[in-house]
């Protein structure tokens, strides 16, 4: 059992640090994507910036999720009892809404409308400030994955797998508060990855045949995707809407799973897993990865709208410079935070 355990964090491992290096290079290119405002009034996006911008974040934020569900599913089959309400609710808020309200303040302090009243403020950070919204939707993941484990019968899998699937293409709770609104954009994914480490399902097998084909439906539903974004012009007609959101959340859906595949099967390659096993320092930085996702959109937001680094670097080097320090930054801060006991509890 422990060999087993060491080889499924090795697969987590390297996805991690993808996805945090991911993570950080999306948002030095937000301001070319439209996703951020301009660093200067004379900024003028450019346009392969903002392909390359949606292709680091296409997938992204659904692999962070499906890797939590992945350790969730495979710490409750390895121990059973670990599936309650203590683990799931009480520890998980402890572990992901203290930081997101705690980090939120911070955040909300330094980037937000200070006059604005306490109730808006206090809304806003429970909601969770920038890039903390993220925060308390993994948190409902959890929750929602704990009750229908432990309330419904094992073959509710493949209804909740449909009924997800079709949520995370509409999502018509999206205007629902507190994180739950995206709860129906990235739930699929969580559960997905919680199903597959309990056995529940199985996903299809490394093969050339099989990593061909995803990486074809990746390539065709990601450039599908951005010519809808671009291009379809939405009228005010009720049923064009309805089309477009359709088609629109259908080609992300099939980008982000196809994505998911071909990671999730090339890290779990025997050799992947050996080289990684034989680099103990990308262990020690994957455990640093929720540090630096609370860290990296401070540093970026200060660098572009409270320093003078856009208007002193050339545009097209501007997010490659801004990756690199938010890079370099947001690991030595989790390193020094690690250090202290309240940041082992924050971050650790």
């Amino acid at each position: 059992m422990a060999t087993a355990k060491k080889e499924f964090l090795m697969d987590i491992v390297l996805v991690r640090l993808l996805l945090i290096g991911l993570l950080i290079i999306y948002h030095a290119f937000a301001i070319h994507t439209n996703s951020w405002r301009p660093p200067y009034s004379q900024f003028e996006p450019i346009a392969i910036y903002n392909w390359f911008g949606m292709l680091t974040h296409i997938a992204q934020l659904e692999a962070m999720v499906f890797i939590s569900g992945l350790l969730l599913g495979y710490q409750t089959a390895h121990k059973p009892g670990s599936l309650n309400f203590h683990s799931c609710v009480i520890k998980k808020s402890k572990r992901i809404l203290l930081p997101c309200i705690i980090f939120g303040i911070i955040y909300y302090i330094l980037f937000y409308d200070l006059s604005a009243s306490p109730i808006t403020m206090i809304y806003r950070i429970l909601n969770g400030c920038g890039h903390l919204w993220f925060l308390p939707m993994i948190f409902w993941c959890f929750v929602f994955t704990y009750f229908i484990t432990t309330q419904l019968p094992p073959p509710i899998c493949y209804i909740m797998l449909t009924a997800s699937l079709m949520v995370a293409i509409i999502n018509p709770l999206g205007f629902l508060p507190f994180g739950l609104g995206s709860v129906g954009n990235y739930f699929l994914y969580f559960y997905m990855g919680f199903c597959i480490k309990q056995g529940l399902i199985k996903l299809p097998s490394f093969s050339k045949q099989n990593i061909s084909l995803a990486l074809f439906l990746f390539a065709t539903s990601f450039i599908a995707f951005m010519l809808v974004r671009e291009c379809w012009q939405i009228s005010n007609n009720l049923t064009e809407k309805i089309i477009h959101r359709t088609v629109f959340g259908s080609l992300h859906v099939l980008s982000a799973l196809t994505a998911i595949f071909c990671l999730y099967r090339i890290a779990n390659k025997e050799k992947v897993i050996n080289y990684l096993k034989s680099k103990p320092v990308l262990i020690t930085l994957s455990g640093y990865c929720y540090g630096v996702y609370i860290y990296q959109q401070f540093i970026l937001q200060i660098l572009y709208y409270k320093t003078s680094l856009p208007l002193q670097v050339n545009i097209y080097w501007l997010p490659w410079t801004a990756s690199f320090i938010t890079l370099v930054l947001s690991v030595l801060l989790c390193h020094l935070t690690l250090k202290f006991k309240w940041g082992r509890f924050l971050i650790g």
